[in-house]
C-alpha cells in the first residue's frame, strides 16, 4: 500500500458525517471521495470496497460506544448495579451521533452489514438480555424474585419505543427515570458493586465469543 494515500481515521470521520446526515444509502465510493477530497481510486486502494470502508467504520465507533460504557461502569462505585448498566448503555449510544443515527434510525441496515462481513464481534444493544439479569442474580446483584426473561422484555420495549419516538429534549429525565424504576424493582443495593460489574464485562465477552 502506499505511503501517501489518505489518512484512514479522517476517511471514516467523513464517512461517519454522510451517514449521519443522509443515511447509509448516501455513502457511496463516490460521494465519500467528494467529501474528502480524494479520488476514488485511492479509497479504492486503501479501503478495498465501500462496504469494507462501513464495516470499518461501523467497527470503530461499536468500540467507542463499548469503552464508553466500560470507562462509565467503572468510575461509578454502583456502576455493577443494572439499572446503571443500562443508563450508561443509552447514555453511550445517545451521545455519540453517530451511533445513535445506527441504533434510531436504521438499525436493520446497520445490522445487515455487520452480519455479511462477518465482522466485529460484539455489537453493544440498547437492551438488557435475560442472561444478563440472570447472571446479575447469581452475582448478588439483582433480585432472585424478578422474572428476567420479563424484565428484558419490557426494557427491550421502552429502548424500541425511546427510539422510535426520538429525538427528545429531555432525554436524560426519561432515561434516568426509567433506570430508577430498575434500580427499584430489580438491584440489590450493596456495599461493593465488583461483583456485578464482572457479570456485565463476562457477559459482553460471551456475545463476542459466540458470534465469532
Amino acid at each position: 500500500m502506499r505511503s501517501d494515500l489518505p489518512d484512514v481515521a479522517h476517511v471514516l470521520d467523513v464517512a461517519a458525517n454522510i451517514v449521519v446526515h443522509g443515511g447509509f444509502e448516501t455513502l457511496t465510493l463516490t460521494s465519500l471521495a467528494s467529501e474528502c477530497g480524494e479520488t476514488e481510486a485511492d479509497l479504492v486502494e486503501l479501503f478495498g470496497t465501500i462496504d469494507e470502508a462501513l464495516v470499518l467504520m461501523l467497527n470503530r465507533e461499536f468500540m467507542g460506544v463499548y469503552v464508553s460504557i466500560v470507562d462509565h461502569i467503572e468510575r461509578d462505585p454502583r456502576g455493577g448495579l443494572l439499572s446503571r448498566i443500562y443508563y450508561y448503555t443509552l447514555a453511550a449510544v445517545y451521545e455519540r451521533p453517530l451511533a445513535k443515527v445506527l441504533y434510531t434510525v436504521d438499525p436493520v441496515a446497520m445490522n445487515s452489514i455487520m452480519r455479511s462481513a462477518n465482522s466485529f464481534g460484539y455489537i453493544p444493544g440498547v437492551g438488557i438480555r435475560a442472561e444478563l439479569i440472570e447472571r446479575m442474580q447469581v452475582a448478588g446483584l439483582a433480585k432472585r424474585d424478578v422474572d428476567a426473561r420479563t424484565v428484558s422484555h419490557m426494557i427491550t420495549i421502552f429502548s424500541a419505543g425511546l427510539a422510535l419516538s426520538a429525538p427528545h429534549e429531555d432525554l436524560d429525565r426519561i432515561v434516568r427515570g426509567v433506570s430508577d424504576v430498575l434500580a427499584r424493582v430489580v438491584d440489590i443495593e450493596v456495599a461493593d458493586t465488583t461483583a456485578g460489574k464482572t457479570a456485565f464485562y463476562e457477559w459482553a465477552m460471551s456475545l463476542s465469543e459466540s458470534r465469532s
